[in-house]
């Protein structure tokens, strides 16, 4: 599976970065994703018994949480200082997503009584 992150906030929002068996951060010339101001080499995500692991030898958040080193899902947010990132894997919806609470039931059938009401009025106004 193909998974890329995709940049949320700073000066690289909206860019994506496809992530290989290996993917560097930070601030290194040798680096897969320059981030100005972190670490020469801030983090490292790989791939690990089929998904993704965050490495981090500076600070890291996912989902708000502080990590070190944390097993990653499509639809996680990764932070680096104030940069912001979302782990994509395309054609899946992340997991949150999914769990949200079902849609409401459609109530088309009050609108359509409200509609013929409305007609009803409208016609006796016409013809009073």
């Amino acid at each position: 599976m193909k998974y890329r992150l995709k940049s949320a906030s700073g000066p690289l929002t909206g860019q994506t970065f496809d992530l290989d068996e290996s993917t560097l951060l930070g601030s290194g010339e040798h680096v897969d994703v320059r981030l100005e101001g972190l670490d020469a080499e801030h983090a490292r995500i790989v791939r690990r018994d089929g998904g993704l692991v965050l490495e981090a030898s500076g600070a890291a958040r996912v989902n708000g949480e502080p990590v070190s080193d944390a097993a990653l899902q499509s639809g996680d947010e990764i932070q680096f200082g104030t940069r912001r990132f979302v782990l994509q894997a395309p054609g899946l919806k992340p997991a949150r997503v999914l769990d949200q609470v079902p849609a409401r039931r459609a109530s088309a059938w009050k609108w359509l009584v409200a509609a013929g009401l409305l007609e009803g009025f409208a016609r006796q106004l016409v013809t009073a």
